[in-house]
């Protein structure tokens, strides 16, 4: 193989563990911001409207 196609295939899948990463630590952090928030405020919304 090529030198440059190694290159660009670590260059990839280090672009790809960073992205997985990055989605994890938004999911940890959305999940903490959760369990902070005064639910009491929330409002019940009912979906099951018809719009017709």
């Amino acid at each position: 193989m090529p030198t440059s196609l190694i290159l660009i295939l670590i260059m990839i899948a280090l672009i790809i563990v960073y992205t997985i990463a990055k989605v994890i630590s938004y999911n940890r952090l959305s999940e903490q911001q959760w369990k902070e928030v005064d639910k009491s405020k929330l409002k019940e919304w009912d979906d099951d409207d018809d719009w017709d």
